[in-house]
């Protein structure tokens, strides 16, 4: 026994009460039992006092009774049986049903079902069975069976997020297992979902590494974007210096601000296969992470082109991948077509370029046509011709493709060769990543499809003689490289014009209206922010002021209702009080009265007898009594020492100690129940305190006390 462990006094075989060590030393120690009672007991100590060993039943009670009644509600004969190791000695079957029950165990269990307990406790086979009615612990088996095989930390978070009835035991057994396998959860949507799971995470990474949201079960998904979204919306919240955090913003303030949430969501929803998890992402994206989402979406898109399909019979067919990516990018760009931004809309148009550029190559490029069912064009022709995406970039993105189209003719004719589709395919050739990320660069296309948009845009907007030249000899390329290459001689175009010549000089004023674009897009990009910032800091403090001043508003109407409240209650309590002061006033007057009357009954009735005389004082006595217990109402009502209720009490019980009244009991009092000086309303009980006092009288010739007003009491507590 030390400082700190826990111990139970029992009474025959069930507990009476449960404690905690505070003190010892060699002569006494001192536990204090629940409720606040401290109480000292010698060394050593009583035999109905013993200590609880961590991991017994007994001690499980003590700690953890809820997790404890859930397993004795799914496995009654298993704690039984691990009762009876714990206690090591032979015990009746009354007893420790007796002793369960006095652990808060098996309260509602009806006979019946305790019946059919016992007898599979007597079956079991590391029950010893000592006659018809007792029983001990042989330890030839376990109580609970262990299952042969340790359940991993990702098996444990994954049946822990598919659970849909909450079982407390269940929970705490799987959240241990992930808690203690926290290292094995490598992916950040493990973590996360075990961290909105309730399992303590301190060990947060540096940044989160690849992701790879489909090798994590659905269930975790599902719970790990829920998860994302709240804390996000957590960490956007402006937090109020007046205010209490909620549970969301102190859950989101467990992760570090270094690892960003949001875009976690990006990969989740452009995973190209049929998940209520990515749905839900793709929805809860906005901003530059819809953007991002789209943008893997087209990269998947692009590299189904180069890859060869999938023909392995485990894995979800790849056009069937194809067609649920579709269907969820479809509704985002839609989503994002619509939240085009009302002012500094640059950023949004330059992704909108961007698409439609690539739209167009995947338009343009000649393995398009071996798709069997065409979703990639599909795909690509719904983002090239939507309605949403500007006209001058959609038409800028079409020029830029022809132009693309036209320098791999004049290509193909330098080499000394016709054949269109190998230069074209020798052209695009590149370095294919097997799966697409969201950090992976753009193909190399996207670099001559902005080109093509700013020649498409300097055209329009520039009058130079280079431009207008080069926009005319574009046409004849067009057509010669679409209708007919092979039937124009190669003779009749090379004396008209020198195509490596054209191209080089578009390429030098490209080059140098992009650098000017990109200078330009770049100064209007750092005012914006600017901008931004200063426009969200004065409305950050623009709301704190508002919601400070709604506070001292608050604070102020409270105050007032409390005044109000008390300046009632203050009213209330002079009123009670004065009629208080009206009824002692008539009750000392007729104790007056009842004494001339006793005066004047002793001056004309001196025959009388002594014991008529007795009991006439005694009634008297018993009005006086009244009196005084009514004041006493007063006083304990009004709660105050200083108050005049009890000023009023206590000079009211002065003049009767001089008639010998003296008062039984102090208010609070605990002490030992009799009947003779003590009415407890609610029953008697062998401890009870006093709720009010009562009087007694004691003449001179009494042989005792005699009771005039019982004291109220109730029973203590436990």
């Amino acid at each position: 026994m030390e400082i700190g462990s826990l111990v139970e006094q029992c009474d025959g075989s069930a507990v009476r009460r449960v404690g905690t060590v505070r003190a010892l030393d060699e002569t006494e120690v001192v536990v204090e039992w629940q409720g606040g009672e401290s109480e000292h007991l010698p060394v050593p100590v009583p035999e109905s006092v013993r200590s609880l060993v961590p991991g017994t039943i007994p001690y499980r009670a003590a700690t953890d009774l809820a997790a404890l009644r859930a397993d004795f509600e799914s496995n009654p004969v298993g704690v039984l049986v691990e009762l009876l190791r714990d206690l090591g000695e032979t015990i009746t079957v009354a007893a420790l049903w007796k002793r369960v029950k006095s652990m808060g165990l098996g309260v509602e269990m009806s006979p019946h079902e305790w019946n059919a307990v016992r007898e599979s406790l007597r079956a079991n086979s590391a029950v010893r069975k000592h006659g018809k009615h007792c029983v001990s612990w042989q330890g030839k088996a376990s109580a609970t069976p262990r299952p042969g095989r340790r359940r991993s930390a990702s098996e444990a978070l994954r049946e822990l997020a598919g659970m849909h009835r909450k079982n407390t035991a269940a929970t705490k057994r799987l959240s241990a297992t992930v808690s203690a396998g926290l290292d094995e959860l490598t992916s950040p949507y493990e973590r996360l979902a075990a961290h909105a799971l309730g399992v303590a995470v301190t060990d947060w990474p540096e940044r989160w590494t690849d992701p790879r949201p489909q090798d994590v079960p659905e269930e975790v998904r599902l719970v790990a974007v829920q998860h994302i979204t709240e804390m996000s919306r957590a960490r956007n919240r402006a937090a109020l210096p007046a205010t209490e955090p909620g549970p969301d913003a102190v859950k989101s303030a467990e992760i570090p601000s270094r690892l960003g949430l949001l875009p976690l969501l990006v990969p989740l929803a452009a995973m190209p296969a049929a998940s209520l998890a990515a749905d839900r992402a793709a929805k809860a994206v906005n901003g530059e992470y819809a953007w991002e989402t789209l943008r893997a979406a087209m990269e998947y898109f692009e590299l189904s082109l180069r890859k060869t399909p999938d023909r392995d019979a485990g894995r979800p067919d790849p056009h069937e991948r194809l067609a649920l990516l579709a269907a969820r990018a479809r509704g985002l760009l839609k989503t994002v077509l619509l939240r085009r931004p009302k002012e500094d809309d640059l950023p949004w148009l330059d992704f909108m370029e961007e698409m439609a550029f690539r739209a167009c190559a995947l338009l343009a490029d000649p393995r398009i046509q071996e798709q069997r069912n065409g979703l990639v064009r599909e795909w690509a022709q719904h983002v090239a011709d939507h309605s949403g995406i500007p006209v001058e970039l959609r038409e800028a993105a079409r020029t830029a493709q022809v132009a693309e189209a036209a320098e791999a003719a004049d290509a193909a004719k330098a080499d000394g060769t016709g054949d269109d589709e190998r230069t074209t395919e020798g052209r695009r050739t590149e370095v294919v990543p097997e799966a697409p990320t969201v950090s992976a660069e753009e193909p190399e296309s996207t670099g001559v499809e902005e080109g093509g948009n700013t020649e498409a845009k300097t055209g329009e907007a520039d009058s130079a003689e280079p431009a207008n030249t080069a926009i005319a000899t574009d046409e004849p390329l067009r057509e010669v490289t679409e209708d007919a290459p092979d039937k124009t001689p190669e003779a009749v175009q090379e004396p008209e014009r020198d195509p490596q010549a054209e191209i080089a000089a578009l390429k030098r004023l490209l080059e140098q209206e992009r650098s000017n674009a990109e200078a330009a897009r770049a100064e209007l990009e750092r005012q914006r922010r600017t901008a931004s910032d200063a426009l969200a800091e004065a409305e950050a403090t623009e709301n704190r002021l508002r919601l400070r001043i709604a506070d001292e508003e608050k604070h102020r109407a409270d105050a007032e209702t409390r005044t109000r409240a008390a300046e009632a209650t203050a009213e209330s309590a002079r009123q009670g009080l004065a009629e208080a002061e009206q009824r002692v006033e008539a009750m000392t007057r007729q104790l007056r009265r009842r004494d001339d009357e006793l005066r004047q009954s002793r001056q004309t009735a001196r025959g009388a007898s002594q014991a008529q005389l007795r009991q006439a004082r005694i009634d008297t006595l018993r009005v006086l009594a009244a009196v005084l217990a009514e004041v006493a109402d007063q006083a304990v009502h009004e709660g105050e020492e200083t108050g005049p209720a009890n000023a009023l009490y206590r000079r009211a019980l002065a003049q009767a100690a001089a008639a010998g009244v003296l008062d039984v009991g102090v208010l609070g009092e605990e002490t030992d129940y009799d009947p003779e000086i003590h009415r407890a309303p609610g029953g008697p009980a062998p401890r009870v305190v006093v709720e009010r006092p009562g009087f007694t009288w004691r003449g001179p010739r009494e042989p005792g006390p005699i009771v005039l007003e019982q004291a109220i009491v109730r029973r203590v507590e436990q």
